[in-house]
């Protein structure tokens, strides 16, 4: 089988997920720079977009978030907390809530899913998606992702690879049905856009 083959049978197998799609109602923790912790910008999905993401290739609007603050955390300082103080420019960063009510889920936490899409959880968490994209490729959880959305799933909810015991929700906000929720708590603090910091 080509790869261009293998790519279009995951695609065909997480389409054939959506009748085991779950519903999401949760709160959930989305850390920011500074730059970027702004109403207009943080559930954007612009950012990770541009960059792509271990759920996203770029090309693809995607709001990452996780079901704690620990987790959100150790996703948003994975380098610090690898390499430690001496080696990584610790930058400021706002941790913002988030109020989650979604439909069509596709849980990649349940055994029986990945099963389904024949990956293990140890392929989804150890793949080296940075590595892969920058050498011109796409991921194989990149992939899933695409297929996600191109299937019409509202979000995946993933493990996380930073936290063992951590669960991230992984948002396409193209897919968000108008009678689904995905806001920010408490919006009104945030910091203002960068265009009106003080000159």
């Amino acid at each position: 089988m080509s790869e261009s083959e293998a790519v279009q049978a995951l695609f065909q197998r997480v389409a054939n997920s959506m009748i085991r799609a779950v519903k999401l109602r949760t709160n959930a923790f989305r850390s920011a720079g500074v730059k970027y912790a702004n109403e207009e910008d943080i559930l954007s999905g612009s950012g990770a977009s541009f960059h792509g993401g271990r759920w996203n290739p770029p090309g693809i609007r995607a709001i990452y978030a996780s079901l704690d603050p620990i987790t959100a955390v150790k996703e948003s300082y994975h380098e610090f907390l690898k390499y430690g103080f001496a080696s990584v420019h610790i930058r400021p960063r706002v941790m913002a809530g988030i109020t989650v009510n979604v439909k069509r889920v596709l849980d990649l936490t349940d055994h029986r899913i990945r099963r389904k899409l024949r990956f293990s959880l140890s392929q989804l968490i150890h793949e080296d998606w940075q590595a892969i994209q920058t050498g011109g490729g796409e991921s194989w959880t990149q992939t899933i992702g695409r297929g996600a959305k191109i299937a019409g799933f509202e979000a995946l909810l993933a493990p996380s690879a930073r936290d063992r015991n951590g669960k991230n929700v992984v948002i396409f906000p193209e897919n968000v049905d108008r009678k689904s929720k995905v806001e920010l708590m408490a919006k009104s603090e945030l910091p203002p856009h960068p265009k009106d910091w003080p000159k």
